[in-house]
This record gives C-alpha cells, sequence and structure tokens, in this order.
C-alpha cells in the first residue's frame, strides 16, 4: 500500500476519503505457481492431497512470499500453528483471490440466522494408506444442490443486519483474514469432483467484498444481494483454470485502468476488494485411530475459539459448541441413537420421536409430556442426565472432550459442565438473570452425584408419588427426585456453585458443592418434601429464583416448608426459600454447629481493634477487586472494537492519545508493584491440590 491519501467521489455523490491509495493486483507467473505447488508437494507438514494443492495453489495471489513461507528447509517453514484440542492444524496464511472462495461449508457462525439450507455434514478425507489428510469432503446429490446452497448462503449472510461490511471495505479493504479449509465436493449423480477453498469463519467479509466488488448504482438493494450470490454460484460451479483466468483478465484490466486513468470508483472497488487475506489449512496432525469426523470437529474448535475478532468466545459458547459435537460424536460412534441425539440437540422432537423415547426409557407419556405432547424440560434433563452418564458413554464422551479442548483430563464436575449448557437450552432465553449462575452451579459438578454414576432407573409419576416412593427406601426415586429438584434449583439460581463468600456472609452455613449438598439433601425426609414443593412451582417459561440477588426479578418463588411439607409462615407471609435453607435440610446438626461458630467469630472479630496486618489484607484484597474490574473493562472495550469503524463510528478507547494516558499509567502501576514486591520465601510453602480430587 501506497502512503498517499486521496478524496474520490462515489456513484451517489459522496466522497470517499482514501488513506491508503490500493496497489495493483498481483499476477503470479505460472513459474511461480509452478514452485509453490513442489514446495507444498515437500513440505512433510503440509497432507493435501494432489487435487487439493492445485486448488490451494489456484487460490494464492502473493506466490513469491508464500513459497518462502511453504518451504519446508532443515526441519524448519512459516506455517501457522493452532492447537484444537489434541489436533494440530497448520495454515498457510497471505492474499487470495476474493472470488475464488467458497460458502459451500455453510455459515457455522450464523447458522441459527441465514435463511438457507442445512449444508450437509463435513467429514475428513483418508488417503490410500489410511492417513486423514487436511481437507474436508461434503456430500450433495448434485452440483445444483451445491451451487444452490452455495448461493442461499451467500444471499442469507447479506440479508443479516451488520453483516454487510461493504461500505467499509471499499474505504480501507478487508483487513482481518478469513479462514478456509480446502474442501472436495462429492456428487451422487457422478459429477466430476468440485475441489474449492470453503469458507468457515468470516463469511461475512467475504460476500461483503462481493458486493463492494460487484456494486451496480442502478441496482436495489435486493437485486445486487441476487447478483452476488450468483457470483458464488458462478465460482463453485467454474474450473480451477477459469477462475485463475477470470482473475488474470480482471487485474489486467483494472491495472491497466489504474495506470491510464488514474483512481476511478470502479478501479478501486477492484483493487480494494478482489484480495482478501486468507488463513488457510494445509495441513494437520491426526492421530491413526482418530475418528473420521475429528478434522471438522477440529475445524470447529479453531473456529470457536479464534473467532472474527480477536476474542474468543466465552467459556460457555465454548463448552455449548463442544457438547454439540460431543452428542454428534456419540452418535456417530453408535453409543446413543438419532432420537436422544435430537434431544440434545433440541432441534424439535416429533410424535414419533416422543413415542420412541417414552418406549426406550420406560416411561408413562402423560407423567413426562405437557398437555401438548412434548416432553417437558425437566425430564429432558434428567434424559440427558441419566444418558450421558452410563458408563460407556461416559467414558468415551470424556475421551472426546479431551481431544476437542485439548484437556489433560476432565474431572466429573467439569464434564457436568457440557452437560448444563445442554439442558439449559428450553429455558436459557426466559431465565437471562440466573442462566449464567446456573452454569458455573453446573461446572462445580451440577446434579452429578455419585449415586447419578450408578446404576439406577428414571421413576416416572407425579411429584407427590415419586416422593413417596423415594419415602419407602426406593434408591431409583431418590435419584430422579434430586436430579429433577436439583435442575430446578439451579435454573433458578437458589442453588449456586460453592464459594466461600457464601459462608462469610452468611448466606450457607459451610461450603460443599451442588453434588455435595444434593445428595444428602435427597436423602433426607425434609429434604423430600422441599423438592417436591420444588417441581410442583418450577415454570421453564418464567424466570424463578428467590426474589433476590440475580433473580431479583423473579415472576415467582419457591416456598420454604418444614418437615411435614407446610409453608413456613414469616410474619403475614410465607417463608421464601433460601439456598441456606437446602443446606439445613441436608444436615441440620452441622449447620446449627457452623453458624455457632461464625457468629462467635463475627463477634470476637467486632470486639478486636484491626491491625495493620488486617488492613493491608483488605487492601490487596481490594487492588485484585480493582484490577479485575479494569481487565473486565477492556475486554468489553475489545469487544466493542470489533465493530470499529462500522458500525461503531467512534473508537472505543477514543483517541491514540487517551489510549496512551492509560498504557502509561498501568505501566506506572507496574513500576509502584516491583517498589512493593516482598521478598522471596526461601521455602515456600506446598498445599494440597484439592481440584486433584476426582469428585
Amino acid at each position: 500500500m501506497s502512503s498517499s491519501r486521496v478524496q474520490i467521489t462515489s456513484e451517489d455523490g459522496s466522497v470517499l476519503d482514501i488513506e491508503h491509495v490500493p496497489q495493483p493486483l498481483p499476477i503470479p507467473e505460472p513459474k511461480e505457481l509452478g514452485t509453490l505447488r513442489r514446495a507444498m508437494r515437500d513440505n512433510p507438514r503440509i497432507n493435501l492431497s494432489p487435487e487439493a494443492i492445485e486448488a490451494a495453489t489456484g487460490v494464492f495471489l502473493d506466490v513469491p512470499r508464500l513459497v518462502l513461507l511453504a518451504t519446508h528447509k532443515n526441519g524448519v517453514d512459516g506455517l501457522g500453528t493452532f492447537y484444537a484440542g489434541a489436533t494440530a492444524l497448520y495454515f498457510l496464511e497471505g492474499v487470495a483471490d476474493a472470488a475464488s472462495l467458497s460458502t459451500v461449508l455453510g455459515n457455522p457462525r450464523l447458522s441459527h440466522l441465514v435463511n438457507a439450507p442445512t449444508s450437509p455434514k463435513p467429514t475428513g478425507v483418508v488417503d490410500d494408506s489410511g492417513q486423514q489428510l487436511a481437507q474436508l469432503r461434503v456430500d450433495f446429490a448434485s452440483p445444483a444442490e451445491a451451487r444452490a446452497l452455495v448461493e442461499a448462503v451467500a444471499m442469507g449472510t447479506l440479508r443479516q443486519e451488520g453483516a454487510d461490511y461493504s461500505d467499509s471495505i471499499l474505504s480501507n479493504g478487508v483487513m482481518t483474514p478469513v479462514e478456509a479449509v480446502i474442501s472436495e465436493a462429492h456428487y451422487d449423480d457422478g459429477s466430476p469432483t468440485t475441489y474449492i477453498a470453503g469458507l468457515y469463519d468470516g463469511i461475512s467479509r467475504a460476500v461483503s467484498a462481493g458486493r463492494a466488488r460487484l456494486h451496480d448504482p442502478a441496482a436495489n438493494a435486493a437485486e445486487m444481494v441476487r447478483r452476488v450470490a450468483t457470483s458464488f454460484g458462478d465460482t463453485f460451479n467454474a474450473s480451477r483454470a477459469a477462475r485463475r483466468r477470470s482473475y488474470i483478465r480482471d487485474a489486467e484490466q483494472y491495472n491497466a485502468a489504474l495506470e491510464r486513468d488514474g483512481l476511478s470508483m470502479p478501479t478501486l472497488r477492484q483493487l480494494q476488494a478482489r484480495r482478501i487475506p486468507l488463513r488457510l489449512v494445509v495441513g494437520a496432525v491426526i492421530s491413526e485411530d482418530a475418528a473420521p469426523d475429528t478434522l471438522p470437529a477440529a475445524i470447529a474448535t479453531a473456529q470457536s475459539a479464534r473467532h472474527i475478532s480477536v476474542n474468543p468466545w466465552r467459556d460457555a459458547a465454548q463448552d455449548a459448541m463442544t457438547a454439540r459435537r460431543m452428542v454428534g460424536h456419540l452418535l456417530a460412534r453408535g453409543l446413543i441413537s438419532q432420537t436422544f441425539a435430537t434431544l440434545a440437540a433440541e432441534d424439535g422432537l416429533t410424535a414419533d420421536d416422543v413415542n420412541v423415547l417414552v418406549a426406550d426409557f420406560g416411561l408413562e407419556r402423560h407423567s413426562v409430556c405437557d398437555p401438548d405432547g412434548r416432553l417437558t424440560p425437566l425430564w429432558r434433563a434428567l434424559l440427558i442426565v441419566h444418558t450421558l452418564t452410563r458408563p460407556h458413554i461416559f467414558v468415551e464422551a470424556k475421551r472426546f472432550i479431551r481431544s476437542d479442548r485439548g484437556f489433560g483430563q476432565v474431572r466429573d464436575e467439569r464434564y457436568a459442565g457440557f452437560l448444563g449448557v445442554l439442558i439449559d437450552l428450553p429455558w436459557r432465553a426466559v431465565k437471562p438473570d440466573t442462566t449464567d449462575v446456573a452454569r458455573r452451579a453446573w461446572r462445580n459438578g451440577g446434579a452429578l452425584t455419585p449415586e447419578v454414576f450408578q446404576n439406577w432407573t428414571p421413576v416416572v409419576g407425579s411429584p407427590e408419588s415419586v416422593r413417596l416412593l423415594a419415602d419407602d427406601g426406593d434408591h431409583n426415586a431418590v435419584t430422579t427426585l434430586m436430579v429433577l429438584a436439583g435442575t430446578a434449583l439451579m435454573a433458578d439460581a437458589v442453588l449456586t456453585r460453592d464459594t466461600g463468600s457464601k459462608v462469610d456472609d452468611g448466606r450457607v452455613p459451610y461450603r460443599a458443592t451442588p453434588p455435595a449438598l444434593l445428595s444428602p439433601w435427597a436423602a433426607t425426609a425434609h429434604g423430600r418434601r422441599q423438592a417436591q414443593t420444588v417441581l410442583e412451582t418450577f415454570d421453564p417459561t418464567k424466570a424463578g429464583g428467590t426474589g433476590e440477588g440475580r433473580s431479583v426479578q423473579a415472576d415467582y418463588t419457591y416456598l420454604h416448608v418444614d418437615p411435614q411439607g407446610r409453608p413456613i409462615p414469616d410474619g403475614a407471609a410465607l417463608q421464601t426459600l433460601r439456598e441456606g435453607h437446602l443446606f439445613e435440610q441436608a444436615d441440620p446438626d452441622r449447620s446449627a454447629k457452623e453458624r455457632r461458630k461464625l457468629r462467635a467469630a463475627q463477634a470476637a472479630t467486632a470486639g478486636r481493634t484491626q491491625s495493620r496486618e488486617d488492613r493491608n489484607e483488605q487492601r490487596r484484597i481490594d487492588l485484585l477487586d480493582n484490577l479485575g474490574q479494569a481487565v473486565s473493562t477492556v475486554k468489553n472495550l475489545i469487544t466493542e472494537a470489533a465493530d470499529f469503524p462500522n458500525p461503531l463510528k467512534e473508537h472505543p478507547m477514543g483517541s491514540r492519545a487517551d489510549w496512551q494516558e492509560v498504557r502509561e499509567n498501568v505501566r506506572a502501576l507496574e513500576d509502584l508493584l516491583i517498589d512493593v514486591r516482598p521478598p522471596a520465601e526461601p521455602h515456600p510453602g506446598r498445599t494440597p491440590d484439592a481440584d486433584r480430587t476426582q469428585t
């Protein structure tokens, strides 16, 4: 890019300020393409088929630079690396022809919004020697079906609010790399296989570049969207040679126009929007015994972890992605049925699906379905918990999570978190204030008590009938009651994760994780009476809770009942169930003892003058709190920065001077911390890591 700055009048008469005048489009020489092709074939870290290498070399424009990156010499090359769980992905990053990329893989990010046919599930590709390659396979009935999908995805993406970046691209070009993998489309009608770079991230940028490039002032918005979609369909149907010829023809035409006439709007559109930064998957390290869906899962992980912005997705979003892929993996291995996979994904069970589930689990339809014949959300949750904790499924599911996320181990309480993001699907939209609290409780063990991992069968019936069976010693009924009520209590943030602050402020008498509390709670008659009341009150269509804290806007609360199941008066009203009541019902003796100890400690503290050591400890706590707030604020600003300069007109950090002032304050704080650094301990103490203990 040149450092010169120009102003140019657009077709509608507005003035564009172009800070960097784009350079002419590069035209690769055939000899350079041959050199890149050989470098990719000879690189041991690039495992693509010969046809895929041809497709990859045909996409890139800055070929001399890529030859250097792809050349593997003395064990070194210039490939980028991303670890998606246990799978290492290798990328070749350069400038590509935007018109050579395809939406054949659908739009993973906006799949729930884009009104387009669902893309067939991609699978891995294995060569003749049995090695999995770094490319994907997608099966269609015919090229016409594939083209219809490609065009529908492009059209649906452009129609989404905020997904059109064409104005920004016209001024600045595409600045953030899109990500793609070589995809081979196979057809049932015997048509030749199509090899093309399939986008899995940055689709909005790619289709926006098409809109900027193909702009016609005489066409309306709907017509422009149709033209862009058609161009993606034409690209998909064209051969690799035809795509390369089309690019060279356009590059020569507009480069000549730039030299002859200077920068005009048609030339600007081509120079800014025809090239696009691309990160292309060219290699992958996959174990020989890996499942065929390992590479698609790894690419989905890369898409969710390294997103359109520099921020990774939230933990809950990554957990949800992993959980959905886990269900797909278990289905592919034959460990769960298609009906259960539909149930877990909340894809909409048909009446026949419900009949199959009722038969498989030996349930009574009228007890587990609502009047419309749909499985109730709580019973859906119980079936998910029961199925995914069966030993043979549980072991394979944890193995997949370790591979997908790169975890050294997955403890039982962490495994529960992946169930939690599946369980809350029916009510997360109506319980927004408590959903995050509930997810943290599930990541702290949720309803996965030791009894849940044992051999048990769900017991069907009304809350009262199940409670009566539990009172008679039926362990199946006890476990059923505990899972159902525990799920409801966590959904409404009555039961939350284990933290020391809950004890310090008197909300609970002692520390316990959700499963460590639920197990003894359901073992007491008082706890089972309370569980019955909880199940009779829970409403998956409304926000519930305690009416305080996160659930202050609750539409309903739970009544606190005595051992006979009668509501406990609170003056003229009735007592609302609080988390501390659950602890008292689970172990009244320990609760009373711990509360006496806490009151005694508070009384002793109140009568003692705060020492300098105590004040300094409080200052350290306040400092960490303030730093945490600062980090959270900066993360929010980074998220906002993804929308600059369009639609956000002002950068979230203000001017460069504002940013510099903040940075100088941070550096000054770092210098001050050096001044107050304590001396090194000669023999640092070692404390046992409680998290190493398996629940």
